[in-house]
């Protein structure tokens, strides 16, 4: 078992005081964490004590023994919230009650979060990109990196002392009590999973963060979840930047039209192929036809990713549409897909409410709808083809 009462130092004046949460085996619902993970904290002592991020609030009574060890919290002035998610600022409720001094610095989104969250009036201020944070004798830069992989996110940057705090960017969900990463062995396949099930979607932020960082002169990367980066941080940083791009190069495929459904009898199905013919019509086109019901769960993402444009189809059953879509339309990004053509089609019998429901979950989605969709009572007929088809290529011409 894991005593989990250690402080590390990463430079003179600064310390690693997060937990470690070795149990761990399913985070945020999402992603299983065999490795578990860590909350990471970082105190700094310079002449205006400061705490980047906080841990996950049942952690608060280790949290707390470890800040006390290098410092009277009363001491504290600032608290950085670089994300306002429960697993880096859920303490910061019960932390400000023993730190009565401090003002919580974050950006203007991750404030208004807190806001919410916190349950009560506490001081506060708003900081923005270049910002520099007087600590007296030390200086943090602050470095806007929105949508990494909430809209809130900061980085800080601690210019005496070379080190970079990245929130979610560059961590895993890893643990180890040795912390750093040169001493914590290999773990590749957990970083690997990490950003792929939280940060490739956003890539696209991510390069431009990258960008953001690329003259810094940095002795180690701290994130807020895994090892320390004190000795391979800039290898992490090059894969990091070889994964977005490799990602951004083929997502989305250009005029690629993803036709997902699912057919309870086959009459969706039969609608399906015929909006597949529309779209073969125009040159060019290359569609991605899914039965959802034959095509594993864990590939929908990537499908989706891919896609340039969605046709969407559910039979009415229950007066509801079928569970593949709702798991579907689940690995939709706004920040990524916004703006994709989209429709949707489907068969039913007396009441058809798969119709409004998959209208409202595409424009919910900030999916760029055709304005009309293609639902048949029962099976579709001889007389629908044309029809069916060319609302296929109605949507298929939205992307020349």
């Amino acid at each position: 078992m894991i005593m989990d009462n250690k402080i590390l130092k990463i430079s003179e004046d600064v310390s690693w005081i997060g937990v470690l949460d070795p149990a761990l085996r399913v985070f945020d619902i999402i992603m299983t964490t065999e490795h578990g993970t860590t909350y990471n904290s970082y105190f700094i002592n310079a002449e205006k004590k400061t705490v980047v991020e906080t841990v996950k609030e049942p952690f608060f009574d280790t949290y707390e023994a470890k800040l006390r060890q290098v410092c009277n919290p009363e001491d504290i002035e600032y608290i950085i919230v670089s994300h306002t998610e429960p697993d880096h600022a859920g303490a910061l409720r019960r932390m400000l009650s023993i730190a009565p001094r401090a003002t919580v610095l974050g950006s203007s989104v991750a404030l208004q979060n807190l806001k919410y969250q916190i349950g009560f009036t506490f001081p506060c201020r708003v900081i923005k990109e270049g910002e520099m944070i007087d600590l007296g004798n030390k200086h943090l830069k602050v470095i806007n990196a929105p949508n990494l992989h909430w809209p809130d996110t900061i980085y800080t940057y601690l210019q005496e002392d070379q080190l970079l705090f990245t929130c979610d960017s560059f961590g895993a969900h890893f643990c180890h009590e040795a912390m750093f990463d040169d001493l914590t062995g290999n773990y590749d396949e957990a970083f690997q999973y990490y950003f792929d099930v939280i940060l490739k979607p956003f890539s696209t932020f991510f390069l431009k963060a990258i960008d953001k960082i690329s003259s810094l002169n940095i002795r180690a990367i701290c994130p807020g979840h895994g090892p320390v980066l004190r000795a391979h941080w800039q290898d992490i940083v090059s894969k990091t930047k070889t994964l977005c791009e490799q990602y951004l190069s083929g997502h989305p495929v250009k005029n690629r039209v993803l036709v997902a459904f699912v057919s309870a009898y086959g009459y969706t199905r039969a609608i399906a192929e015929k909006i597949r013919e529309g779209l073969e019509d125009i040159e060019g086109i290359e569609v991605d036809f899914c039965d959802l019901e034959k095509t594993p769960a864990t590939e929908y993402e990537e499908k989706v990713a891919r896609a340039s444009a969605f046709i969407l189809g559910s039979p009415t059953i229950n007066q509801n549409m079928l569970p593949q879509l709702y798991q579907l339309l689940a690995t939709l990004s706004p920040l990524r897909d916004k703006g994709k053509p989209a429709g949707c089609f489907g068969s039913y019998g007396w009441s058809g409410e798969a119709e409004q429901i998959l209208a409202t979950n595409i424009q919910n989605q900030k999916l760029n709808y055709c304005g009309e969709s293609m639902f048949i009572r029962f099976r579709p007929q001889e007389i629908d083809y044309e029809r069916i088809k060319a609302y296929g290529k109605k949507i298929g011409l939205m992307l020349q």
